[in-house]
C-alpha cells in the first residue's frame, strides 16, 4: 500500500486548458467551496485551490525564502500571523500537540483556526479580481444531518466583513470583503456532486438521465459519510456517518501504530508520517532513533473501515439504477467498490466523471459553483 496516496493534496491552479470555457454569469463571481474537514476546497472562474485544514500562529519572524505553495495569512485588526496549510504541517514533529477538536470538532466553526481557513480560502478564490465583496456569491455545503443545527454557526463566519492579508510564496495581497446573508448558500453537500456530473464547463445540463433515474450518492470525506437516496425525484434518504471518514482511517492507524509501538501521533503530524511511510521511535536513554514502516497499520485501518462502510450503503444497493461515489476516501474504495456494485448490475460512477482531469474531492466545489451558475440563469436567486 502506498502511503503517499493518503497525503491531502496542496496547491493553487490557475484554469485549465481541458477546463475551459468556465461558464460564468454577468458580473457575479461565484465561488465554489468545499470547507472540509482535511482540506478547504475551492471551485472559481480562475482556476481551483487545495490545502491542508492545518495553520500555526507565528511567534517571531520567518527566516528564509517562501516556495511557491507556503502560505502566510494576517489578520489585519488584530495583527496576528499564521503559516497555513502545508507549511503549517512542515513545522510539525509527530509528538506534537494539537487541539485536534478545534480542527475537527463539531464546533470547530467558532475557532480562529476555521476563520483563518476560511478566509485563506476567500483570498485564493478572489486572487486575480478586484473587489470589496459586492459581486460575490459564495456557494457551499455541509453534510446532510449536519445542515439545520450548523448552518447558523457556519454563517456566523462567513458572514461580514474579511481584512487580512495573504501572501503566497513570494506575492502578498490585502482583501477587505464583506459577505452578506443573501450573498450566501449552503446546500446539502453531496448535492455538490450530483450538481457536477449533471453541468459541463460551460455551465449546461448534459444528464438528464440522472435527474430520471434512482440514484445512491456515497459521499466518503475526511470526517463522515454521507449517503443521498433519490427516488423518483424526491429526496427519501439522507444520512450521515461520522465514524466512516479518512479521518476514521488515520485514527484506526494510529491507534495501531501506538499499541504497538507505543509511538503517539496526532492526526495532522500523519501527514508528514504518510509522505514518508515512516514514524521515528526517540529514545533518550539510549540516544536512538529506530524508524518503523506504517504501511501495514494503514493497510488494516483500510479494510476494515472499508468493509463498514460497504455493510453502511449496501441496504439502498439493489434500489437504485445509478451509485456515486464522490469524496477523497472513496478513491482508497474505488476499486473494490467498483467490483461489488457492477456485479449485481448497477452503474457506478464516480464524481469527477465529467471533469476527469480533476481529483474526485474537487467533485462537491465544482458542483456547488455550476449549481449556483445554473440559478442564475434562470434567475432565481
Amino acid at each position: 500500500m502506498n502511503t503517499t496516496d493518503f497525503v491531502t493534496k496542496n496547491g493553487m491552479y490557475r484554469l485549465m486548458d481541458s477546463d475551459k470555457p468556465r461558464g460564468k454569469f454577468a458580473n457575479k463571481h461565484i465561488i465554489g467551496l468545499d470547507l472540509g474537514y482535511s482540506a478547504p476546497k475551492g471551485y472559481h472562474e480562475n482556476g481551483e485551490f487545495i490545502f491542508p485544514n492545518y495553520c500555526k500562529k507565528l511567534a517571531g519572524e520567518l527566516q528564509g525564502e517562501l516556495s511557491n505553495d507556503d502560505m502566510i495569512y494576517t489578520d489585519i485588526e488584530t495583527g496576528d500571523k499564521y503559516v497555513v496549510g502545508s507549511m503549517a504541517l512542515k513545522s510539525m514533529t509527530s509528538d506534537t500537540v494539537v487541539a485536534e477538536d478545534a480542527l475537527y470538532g463539531r464546533n470547530h466553526y467558532l475557532s480562529k483556526d476555521f476563520k483563518v481557513m476560511f478566509e485563506t480560502s476567500l483570498g485564493l478564490a478572489c486572487w486575480d479580481l478586484t473587489t470589496t465583496g459586492e459581486d460575490l456569491f459564495l456557494q457551499t455545503g455541509l453534510p446532510p444531518a449536519y445542515l439545520e443545527t450548523d448552518s447558523p454557526y457556519l454563517r456566523s463566519v462567513l458572514e461580514g466583513e474579511h481584512n487580512f492579508t495573504l501572501r503566497v510564496g513570494k506575492d502578498s495581497k490585502s482583501f477587505s470583503i464583506t459577505l452578506l446573508a443573501n450573498q450566501i448558500d449552503i446546500m446539502p453537500q453531496p448535492m455538490g456532486t450530483l450538481n457536477s456530473l449533471l453541468f459541463n464547463n460551460a455551465g449546461n445540463p448534459t444528464r438528464a438521465d440522472l435527474l430520471k433515474s434512482d440514484v445512491l450518492i456515497v459521499d466518503a470525506g475526511f470526517g463522515t459519510l454521507d449517503t443521498f437516496f433519490i427516488h423518483a425525484n424526491q429526496i427519501e434518504g439522507k444520512n450521515t456517518d461520522s465514524s466512516l471518514g479518512m479521518k476514521r482511517i488515520l485514527t484506526e492507524t494510529r491507534d495501531l501504530i501506538r499499541s504497538e509501538l507505543g509511538i503517539n501521533v496526532s492526526i495532522p503530524a500523519m501527514q508528514k508520517v504518510l509522505k514518508t511511510g515512516e514514524v521515528e521511535k526517540i529514545d533518550l536513554i539510549s540516544f536512538t532513533t529506530k524508524k518503523y514502516k506504517i504501511d501495514e497499520y494503514l493497510k488494516r485501518a483500510v479494510k476494515k473501515v472499508e468493509d463498514e462502510t460497504f455493510d453502511f450503503i449496501k441496504q439502498y444497493a439493489f434500489n437504485v439504477e445509478y451509485i456515486i461515489l464522490t469524496g477523497g476516501t472513496t478513491e482508497t474504495y474505488r476499486q473494490d467498490f467498483i467490483e461489488k456494485l457492477t456485479g449485481i448490475g448497477k452503474k457506478v460512477l464516480m464524481g469527477n466523471e465529467n471533469c476527469s482531469h480533476l481529483p474526485v474531492v474537487f467533485a462537491n466545489s465544482r458542483g456547488y459553483y455550476y449549481s449556483r451558475l445554473y440559478k442564475f440563469k434562470l434567475g432565481l436567486n
